[in-house]
C-alpha cells in the first residue's frame, strides 16, 4: 500500500498546550449540540408507543440507526483519515438537524421512520468521528484519555438534558412542537463547526496506513474492541428502554437516572479524568466494567425513583471511566496515521454491540419482560469484564 500524508504527528503536539484551546472548544461544542439533537430521540420510544408499537418494533427503529453506524463508520474513520475533519463534522450537524424534522408531521408508524433514524445513523458516524479525532488532534499525548474524557462529558450532558428538557416541551405542548425546537437547536452544530480551525496537515512522513484488518488485530485491539462491543451492547439497550420500562412499573420519573448518571460521570471526568492518564487504561477499565455491570443487574430489581436515581449515580462513575479509557487505550496501540480508522473501529463496536442488544435484548423484553431482559444484559457484560481482565494488554506509558 502506498504512502499517504500524515495526520499530526505525535512528537508535532505541543505538551505544553493548554487542552482548553479554540479549537477544542469549538469541536466540542458543536458536538455537544449535535448530541443535544441525537439524545432527544431517547424520547422517540414513548412516541413510537403511542403510535402502536410495542418493544421489538422500538428496539427495530432505534437499532436501525445502529445499522447504519456500522455501515457507514468504517468510511468515515478512512476519508477523515485521509481528506480532515472539519467539513464531515458540519456534514454531521446538517443531516442530523433535516431528519429530525419531518418527525414533527408523521402521525402513523410507517417506513420512514426507520429510513429517517438510518440516515441518522450515517449523521451520528459523520459527527462522532469527525469530532473525536478532532479532540485527539488538538489535545496533547499525556493528557489524551482526560480529553476524551471531558470531551464525553459534553455529549453525556445531554443524556440527561435532552430528554429532561424535551420531556417537558412534550408535556406542555406537543411531541410536534418538541421535534421543530430540536431541528432548529441541531442546527447550530453545524454552524459551530464552520469556524473550526483544522490543524495543518503534514506532508509525507513515511508511515505506512495500514488497512482496517490490521488495525483491528494489532496486538491488544482485537479484546479491547471485543469489550467495548459488550459494553455497547449493555449500554446502549439500557438508556433505550429506561423510559418505556420505567412507565409499565408505574415509575413516571426516569429521567432521575438520566440526571443522577449525568451528573456522576460529569464529576468523575471533571475530577476523576486523570486517572487512566496516571495509572493506565487497563487498570481503569477493570473496575469500571465491573461496576457498570452491577449498575445493569441492580435494574434488574429497580422498583421506585430512588432505585432509579441511585442505579444512575453507579452507571455514570463507572461509564464516565469506561468510555475515555478504551477510546484512548486502543488510540495507544495505534500507530497516528491510522487514528481515524482505531477511532471509528471503536465507534462501530459500540455501536454493533447496541445494535444487536436492541434487537435481541428488544424480544428479550417482550416475552419475559424487563426485570428479565436487565439481569441478561448484565449476566453478558460481567461475561466481557471476565474475557478483558485475563486478556487485554495495557498501553505503552505515556510521560506526564
Amino acid at each position: 500500500m502506498g504512502k499517504i500524508p500524515s495526520q499530526i504527528n505525535e512528537t508535532d503536539i505541543d505538551e505544553n498546550k493548554s487542552l482548553l484551546n479554540r479549537n477544542f472548544i469549538l469541536t466540542t461544542l458543536a458536538a455537544f449540540i449535535f448530541f443535544f439533537n441525537f439524545h432527544a430521540f431517547i424520547l422517540l420510544p414513548i412516541r413510537i408507543e403511542e403510535l402502536g408499537g410495542g418493544a421489538s418494533t422500538i428496539g427495530f427503529i432505534m437499532g436501525i440507526t445502529g445499522v447504519s453506524t456500522i455501515f457507514t463508520t468504517p468510511a468515515v474513520g478512512v476519508v477523515v483519515d485521509r481528506f480532515g475533519k472539519r467539513n464531515f463534522l458540519a456534514v454531521g450537524g446538517l443531516l442530523m438537524s433535516l431528519t429530525t424534522l419531518p418527525f414533527a408531521f408523521l402521525g402513523t408508524l410507517n417506513f420512514l421512520y426507520p429510513l429517517l433514524r438510518f440516515v441518522q445513523g450515517a449523521a451520528f458516524s459523520l459527527c462522532f468521528i469527525s469530532a473525536g479525532t478532532l479532540v485527539v488532534d488538538v489535545s496533547p499525548i499525556s493528557k489524551r484519555a482526560q480529553a476524551l474524557g471531558l470531551f464525553g462529558v459534553f455529549t453525556i450532558i445531554n443524556y440527561a438534558l435532552a430528554p429532561f428538557a424535551g420531556k417537558l416541551i412534550v408535556e406542555s405542548y406537543s411531541f410536534r412542537i418538541f421535534f421543530i425546537l430540536v431541528f432548529m437547536f441541531g442546527f447550530l452544530s453545524f454552524l459551530v463547526s464552520l469556524f473550526i480551525r483544522e490543524p495543518r496537515r503534514l506532508s509525507h512522513t513515511g508511515i505506512e496506513q495500514g488497512s482496517f484488518l490490521r488495525t483491528i488485530f494489532r496486538r491488544g485491539v482485537f479484546i479491547a474492541v471485543l469489550a467495548t462491543m459488550i459494553a455497547g451492547s449493555g449500554f446502549i439497550a439500557t438508556v433505550t428502554f429506561i423510559p418505556v420500562f420505567s412507565k409499565g412499573i408505574n415509575v413516571e420519573s426516569f429521567h432521575f437516572f438520566f440526571i443522577s448518571y449525568t451528573l456522576s460521570a460529569l464529576g468523575i471526568r471533571l475530577f476523576g479524568g486523570w486517572i487512566p492518564d496516571r495509572f493506565g487504561r487497563k487498570k481503569a477499565i477493570i473496575p469500571s466494567l465491573f461496576f457498570f455491570s452491577l449498575s445493569i443487574l441492580w435494574l434488574g430489581y429497580a422498583s421506585n425513583d430512588g432505585d432509579f436515581t441511585k442505579i444512575g449515580i453507579l452507571f455514570g462513575l463507572s461509564h464516565g471511566l469506561l468510555y475515555p479509557s478504551f477510546y484512548a487505550l486502543v488510540l495507544d496501540l495505534t500507530p497516528v496515521n491510522d487514528r481515524g480508522k482505531a477511532f471509528s473501529i471503536c465507534s462501530v463496536a459500540f455501536t454493533l454491540g447496541g445494535m444487536l442488544g436492541l434487537f435481541i435484548y428488544g424480544l428479550v423484553a417482550e416475552y419475559y419482560g424487563f426485570h428479565f431482559m436487565f439481569k441478561m444484559i448484565a449476566m453478558v457484560c460481567l461475561l466481557g469484564f471476565a474475557v478483558f481482565s485475563l486478556f487485554a494488554r495495557e498501553s505503552r506509558r505515556l510521560s506526564m
